[in-house]
């Protein structure tokens, strides 16, 4: 018995060290890169540094090398960078588990929410979720460069909503629109430590990470305090354009 059983065990230790060997001669496999040679767009999950997962969001690639990242949950642009477009190993090596992740150097906008609410005032507490909000994705639709315009409708309102990289590739310009007046909201453009106005159109958010830019001196923003920090807010009844600088 004694002889069996050290036999049995020898085998057991033979068998694991070569299994160990080849595990440690097998070949990495190469990272899976997705290349924005012209205006692509990936559907895939997306790992927040703050706010956990995304998991139905579209990101959008530019051969200018400027990117972005859409939430067709909260309507929500989540991440912008600049740089290689994505690295979609995750997604495609062995078992996989649908995400991928920016390649560039990126700007989160923290935990991802609703860019647009119906609120009582301007000092109400931003909308946590959907609940009750009425809010459905619709989907979106691409124009002739392939860049695409998300739609979505929130209580009772229909809302498009298309980004595309400004002229000089400094950042993205993004214009959100109603069919008819959207009585009572609000466009939320900013969540962050710090809010600073440089001026009426201009402002600067958490030590210049990225700037807000209204593209009409007629809007009326509004900083205002939160939980975490500050907020800015913007009136909106049926268009407005800005850009996002980074």
């Amino acid at each position: 018995m004694k002889r069996v059983f050290f036999t049995i065990c020898s085998t057991l230790i033979f068998i694991t060290s070569t299994a160990v060997s080849h595990a440690q001669t097998r070949k990495r496999p190469d990272p899976v890169y997705i290349d924005a040679t012209e205006n692509i767009l990936v559907r895939s999950f997306i790992d927040l540094p703050v706010g956990g997962r995304v998991t139905h969001s579209v990101n959008v690639g530019s051969p200018t090398t400027v990117h972005y990242t859409y939430d067709m949950d909260k309507g929500a642009i989540v991440v912008v960078w600049r740089g290689d477009f994505l690295n979609a190993s995750s997604m495609w090596i062995e078992r996989g588990d649908g995400s991928s992740r920016v390649r560039g150097k990126a700007t989160y906008f923290g935990k991802p929410a609703l860019t647009l609410a119906k609120l009582s005032s301007d000092q109400s507490t931003w909308i946590a979720d959907t609940a009750g909000t009425g809010y459905k994705p619709k989907g979106y639709k691409l124009d002739d460069a392939g860049l695409p315009t998300f739609m979505y409708q929130l209580n009772g309102v229909q809302i498009s909503d298309a980004s595309k990289v400004m002229a000089n590739g400094e950042g993205i310009q993004r214009q959100i629109s109603s069919k008819g007046t959207a009585t009572g909201m609000y466009a939320r453009l900013a969540a962050a430590k710090q809010i600073i106005k440089l001026s009426d159109v201009l402002y600067t958010v958490d030590d210049k990470a990225y700037q807000i830019r209204f593209d009409d001196a007629q809007v009326k923003p509004i900083i205002r305090m939160s939980a975490d920090g500050q907020e800015l807010l913007v009136p909106f009844q049926s268009k407005l354009s800005y850009s996002i600088i980074f």
